[in-house]
């Protein structure tokens, strides 16, 4: 099954790569510095419709013993998603996402953790807020006003779009162009949705 993975491009923000995790065995070098997960599932039809990216924020420390990070996993507040038109939107817990996924049969696979700063952290948490205070429709093509879609969200939390129109959440299939990360590319290039720093994270 081919999946579609989500690298996060975070401007001049450099990420450190995956982290081994073994400071010590209490985690205390781990202390003081930030991580995040990616994770995403597709089906196996490869429907656009059916896929979903999600990212988890964690606290150095926290690493290796937090179960409910925050997490940015937005959908509809129905969990079903339609491919026009906008409609509440909800985010959801890791622990809600991962159960979502089991009761639909779809493997999700994973990538990271990665080190990133604090601000992007911040930011993180801050996105997060955002997407709790039903300001923020759910739009799977992001042309509504004050509306995203799940890579919206999870990716577009820098304070500027990177050069030459390229997308922050870049969503590609492994082995073969994705439609998603075309379609996501598209609507980006063509000037439509919401830019990185539009939403106040």
């Amino acid at each position: 099954m081919k999946f579609a993975v989500l690298t996060l491009v975070f401007g001049a923000i450099a990420l450190a790569g995956p982290t081994d995790g073994h400071a010590d065995g209490s985690g205390k070098g781990l202390q003081g510095r930030y991580f995040m997960v990616v994770r995403g599932y597709q089906a196996p039809d490869n429907d656009v419709v059916k896929a979903h990216t999600f990212v988890s924020f964690y606290r150095g420390e926290q690493l290796r013993s937090q179960n409910n990070p925050p997490t940015i996993s937005w959908l509809p507040s129905s969990g079903v998603v339609h491919i026009f038109g906008s409609e509440r939107g909800r985010n959801f817990s890791l622990a809600q996402t991962m159960a979502m996924a089991h009761q639909t049969g779809r493997e999700v696979k994973s990538w990271g953790p990665y080190e990133i700063s604090p601000e992007l952290y911040r930011r993180g948490l801050r996105r997060i807020q955002l997407l709790r205070s039903r300001r923020i429709a759910y739009s799977m093509m992001s042309t509504s006003p004050r509306s995203m879609n799940c890579i919206d969200a999870a990716g577009d939390i820098t304070p500027r779009t990177p050069r030459h129109g390229t997308v922050v959440g870049v969503c590609r299939q492994l082995g073969s162009g994705s439609p998603f990360f075309a379609l996501h590319q598209d609507h980006r290039q063509s000037g439509q949705g919401p830019s990185a720093g539009s939403w106040g994270s």
